[in-house]
Formats: C-alpha cells, structure tokens, sequence
C-alpha cells in the first residue's frame, strides 16, 4: 500500500511532462508488482501503442519492444480495452495462446520464460487511453493473484486519469502557444504594414494570374493620383493607355517566368499629375513549390533625378563648347598676340643697334621702356595661358611624391640663380595622390614665390613639411622674407592680385592664383599666414581621393 501511494503520489507529479509521466507509470508499476511493466496508449485509428517499459535488465526491455513492435494490440482485445477490469493470468499456457498472439510476442515469451500475466485497462470518463501489462518471469515464490490485478488496476485508473490530466494541459498549453504565435504573427504583420505604408517608394503587389493589384501602399497612391480603393482588384489596363500597360504585363510574366528579379532603369508613366519616369524592380513572389503566388514590384519617382541629369548634360555640353572656345581663344591670343610684342620687341631693339648713335638719354630710355612692357606683356600671356591649361586639363591620378617634386623645383631655381644661398629644408617621403604636372606646377609657384621673397633677407630660409590643419593632413611652404599683411590675405589666390609692386619684387601675379586652381581641382583648400617682414607660410590641402 505504500507503494501503491508512492506511485500515484508519483503520477501527480509528473503529469506536467506526458513523455517523463509515462516512465514514471512504466518504473512504478514494476516497482509495485516486481517484474517486468509495459505501457501501451490507444491511437486515434483504435490500435495500440507502445510508449513505456520498464524491467532491471535492459536486454529484457529490448527484446519485449522488438517483439511488439510489429502486433502491439495481441496483448488485448478492443472488448477487453472496454470492458475496464483487469485480465488475471497467473499461469500462461503458451501453446494455447499461441493461436491469439503473433509469433514475435509468442517466441519473447518463451524466450524469456513468461508465465504469468495481468493486463489492467486505462479508461477515463468512459473512453479508453491504453493498457498496462505486468509480465511475471522471475521466480517466485508465488503465482501472480487476484491483489495483484487489484494493484495494477489501480495503478491503471490513477495512471489514466494522470496521462488525460497530461494530454489537457498539453492541448491548454498548446492552445497558449498557438495564441502566442497568432499574437505575434498579427504584431510582425502590423510592423511589416507600417513599414510598407511608410515607405517613400511605390510599393506594389499583383497576383500571379491575372496580374491584379493586391496591395499597394500611400505612396502608390500619391504617385498615381488614384485611390488604392479603386486599384486594388484591377489590372493596369484598367488605368494605363495599352501600349504602357502591355509594357508592364510583358516585365510581369518575365519576371514570372524567370522567378529572379528584374531590374528596369527607366519605364515611363501616364499619372494625373502627367508624365513621370520610374525606375522598378519586380520580384516574384513563390509558393513552398517554387510557383509564383505574387509579383512584388517597388518603384521609384526618378522623374525629377532624370530632369537634373538633362540640365547637368545640358550644362556640361555647354561648359565644353565654353571650353573649346576658350582654347580656340588661347591659341589666339598666343599666336596673334605673340607676333606683334615680337615685332615691338624686336625693332625696338634694332632702332637702338642701327639708330642709337643719333637718339639721345631720354629717347633711348623710352625705347628701353617699350621693350620692357613688350616683354613683360610676353610673360603674362604665357602665364595666363599656363594658367588656361590648369583649368583644362584632365587630371590623371595617382601617388606623387611631393618631396621629389619639391627637389627638382629648388634645383631649377638654383641653377637659374646660382649665386643665392638659401637654406631648403624638405621633408622626406611626402607623398600624395594626384596629377604629379600639376603638382610640380603648385610646387614650382610656391617655391618661386618664397625663392623671391627672400631674395633680401640675408639668411633665407625656405620649408616644405606635412601638418595638421582643422583636423585634416596638410602640406605647407614656409619662407622667412618679406611676408604681409593678413588684412590682404584674400588678394593672394586672386589674379593680378599684388601686394607688392613690380620694382619691389618682379612678378605678374598669376602664380598663386594657379596654384589655387590646381588644389581646387584636387578637392583641396590652399589658405595663408605671415606678417609684414617676418615671412609667409602657405598652406594646401588634397580632396580625400588624393589625401
């Protein structure tokens, strides 16, 4: 009797989990009877199960489970199953139930050397959930009795009733969990809604049959200027002229067809609001067959994109033909231009050789002074010209080293000037992507600028370094001569821009105005400092595709 309360005891306890439930009733049962315990449910189409065993040796379990497993139900009749009182068979006449049992069972019990039997039927309110049979093998020293089949029907009843109580609360947390997922799917619905309705594109879903519109967002509607209330159920030839609503339904059935994506660039649109161009992707939409179910099309307005691409090649079509005029214009003051100071220049100087003699101080002077300005106007053509081919020539990438380029522009200026002592100090290994023509242009022009500002300080200096400048890498040239005024400073980069005059320090004042070009054409910033007497530093910085 203690064992019999341990074992419901047990059965309670259990029931939150059927499969544990279901050892527990298997390992009780066998405690209680001292043998060998098999628990068998009923199946929805009549048949019986096996869904527990229990017995101290394992090979025992094996070979009882191998045996039934092809003929549970020979261990019970249905008008047994229904009858709910317990089946006592103290002594097992083999060969008599030989005829009842299939020959698996029949050759486990003989192997085993079964001799007794008690099958104890599991109902509750009148229907059937299964058996439990309690095979005696062992020797004993007594048969199986009528207390035992009392035992074990009682085991039965209260097992029963534990495995429905199981099953309901499996169904209850079952249905919990079927709410739960319901709740959830309705909350990734009302989300993906959202996002859907929200979206700044045209959203859009036909079905795969007739290409009807299912869904279509606020942004369709907006686009369309027609209310998703009388799309939805209807095709594009209900909306569109023919010849555009074949065009949609031939990109439909292809991408139908294909079951890929389909990208069109550029598809035109009849709306309320007239003509809009859109550019659209179309995917289907499969079943778990790979059948098309849906077409899911997202368009964008590209209208006002496509209207700014045809004024950017208007204006660039137009800066080009500027451009040539411009070159044409170039060519013509460098050949037309060039020839008259030439010949200014030239019979200037020939009036001197041939005539010098008969002209006097002042005559002489003058004629020195038009070859002066003939010469001089030569130097600002050709620097305006330079400064023409900066602007237009097309930049060709790649790492420069600035250093190199540096050397090469302090070489040039000492050989043209041999007789200047100026300190240089160049930072090695200075490298920067960029066109290296037009980087040796810049360097060359900053170089000559500080070269000729220093030509009065007795110990000239001139740097070349990397900084940091406002948080971004900059290249810096550095001199200690004559320097300027910071409230001039935006005049440097301008051309014909001086703020010394000509017979201070020789110049047209083109030069830093192309090397603000050049780094205008890198995506950089050139910016200055000085002072009256104590030198200049100019700074330039390269675009993030040079730095």
């Amino acid at each position: 009797m203690r064992l019999l309360s341990e074992a419901i005891a047990a059965f309670g306890e259990a029931q939150a989990d059927s499969t544990k439930l279901l050892d527990v009733v298997a390992r009780r049962v066998a405690g209680v009877v001292r043998d060998t315990a098999v628990v068998m449910l009923s199946t929805q189409s009549g048949d019986l199960g096996v869904a527990a065993a229990y017995d101290e040796d394992d090979a025992v379990i094996e070979d009882l489970l191998a045996s039934l497993a092809d003929a549970p139900s020979s261990l019970a009749r249905e008008e047994f199953l229904a009858s709910g009182k317990p089946l006592l068979l103290p002594q097992l006449d083999l060969d008599a139930l030989a005829a009842n049992m299939s020959p698996a069972l029949h050759a486990c019990f003989r192997r085993r050397g079964v001799y007794g039997m008690i099958v104890a039927p599991m109902r509750v309110r009148g229907q059937s959930v299964g058996l439990i049979a309690v095979l005696r093998h062992r020797a004993f020293d007594r048969a199986l009795e009528q207390l035992d089949a009392d035992l074990v029907q009682d085991l039965a009843t209260h097992a029963g009733l534990a495995i429905a109580n199981a099953r309901l609360t499996e169904r209850v947390r079952d249905g919990d969990a079927v709410r739960a997922a319901r709740e959830e799917v309705m909350r990734a619905n009302r989300f993906l809604d959202a996002v859907i309705e929200n979206l700044p594109d045209m959203v859009f879903v036909k079905d795969a049959t007739r290409l009807a519109f299912t869904r279509f967002n606020r942004a369709g509607e907006q686009l369309l200027g027609i209310p998703r209330s009388q799309l939805l159920g209807k095709t594009d030839y209900d909306f569109f002229p023919e010849s555009e609503a074949e065009f949609f339904q031939k990109k439909d059935r292809e991408t139908l067809k294909s079951r890929t994506l389909v990208d069109i660039p550029e598809e035109p649109i009849q709306t309320v609001h007239g003509q809009r161009w859109l550019r659209t992707k179309k995917v289907p939409i499969l079943d778990e067959h790979g059948e098309p179910l849906y077409l899911l099309g997202i368009s964008e307005d590209i209208t006002d994109r496509k209207r700014t691409d045809a004024e950017l090649r208007r204006a660039k079509e137009q800066a080009e033909r500027v451009s040539k005029e411009l070159e044409a214009f170039s060519y013509s003051v460098a050949h037309d231009l060039r020839a008259p100071l030439r010949g200014i220049d030239g019979f200037s100087q020939a009036l001197l050789d041939d005539y010098g003699d008969q002209l006097d101080a002042r005559a002489k002077r003058y004629l020195g002074l038009v070859r002066e300005g003939a010469q001089r106007m030569a130097v600002l053509i050709d620097d305006l010209l330079a400064l023409s081919r900066v602007t237009r020539q097309e930049l060709v990438m790649r790492t420069v080293d600035l250093s190199a380029l540096a050397q090469t522009a302090v070489a040039n200026l000492q050989r043209l000037d041999p007789s200047r002592k100026v300190e240089v100090v160049i930072e090695p290994d200075l490298t920067a992507r960029g066109d290296a023509r037009m980087l040796a242009i810049a360097l060359d022009n900053l170089f000559g600028n500080a070269w000729k500002f220093t030509s009065k300080v007795p110990d000239a200096k001139i740097e070349l370094f990397a900084t940091d400048r406002e948080g971004q890498r900059a290249f810096a040239v550095r001199d200690n001569g004559a320097g300027f005024d910071m409230q001039y400073v935006n005049k440097l980069f301008g051309v014909f821009q001086r703020l010394h005059t000509e017979t201070e320090f020789p110049g047209t004042g083109i030069g830093l105005a192309t090397v603000a070009r050049i780094i205008y054409r890198h995506e950089g910033q050139v910016a200055a400092e000085g002072a009256p007497g104590k030198g200049a530093t100019f700074y330039f910085t390269l675009g993030a595709e040079s730095s």
